[in-house]
């Protein structure tokens, strides 16, 4: 009988180990993404860390679709603002730039605003070296 049991805990605890790391994952992995519209892009800065920007201006937008097609990378960003995801900010809509040179001040990386958000907040814009890993918009 007492292997049986054995048997039995030895799985449990499996099964346990294993819907808690794919939880963890995917509520992450999709919280990383959050976005609100339906055109959308990816960024990903040299860190490897991943945000959606969702820029309302066509420049932008042609901006970011060029660049994944060709695979550049380039600064990415704009203001600052708090935003329910992963990180707690995203790059306001409005005002996504891209930039191939940027004021050094304004450098960073996803993670770095994350972790002083009020700095960021506060300095109002930041950019990141990026590259555009996917691009959704309707058909």
């Amino acid at each position: 009988m007492g292997r049986w049991r054995l048997f039995f805990v030895v799985i449990l605890v499996l099964v346990v180990v294993w819907l808690t790391i794919f939880w963890v994952y995917y509520t992450n992995l999709d919280n990383t993404l959050k976005h609100e519209t339906n055109r959308w892009a990816v960024i990903k800065d040299s860190h490897g860390d991943r945000i959606a920007v969702e820029p309302t201006s066509s420049q932008a937008w042609s901006q970011l679709v060029a660049l994944f097609q060709n695979q550049t990378i380039r600064w990415i960003g704009g203001m600052v603002e708090t935003y329910d995801n992963k990180w707690g900010f995203r790059f306001k809509p409005e005002n996504i730039t891209i930039a191939e040179v940027t004021a050094e001040g304004l450098q960073t990386y996803i993670k770095w605003i994350s972790e002083d958000l009020s700095y960021w907040l506060n300095l109002g814009w930041a950019y990141v070296s990026a590259q555009v890993t996917e691009i959704h918009s309707p058909s």
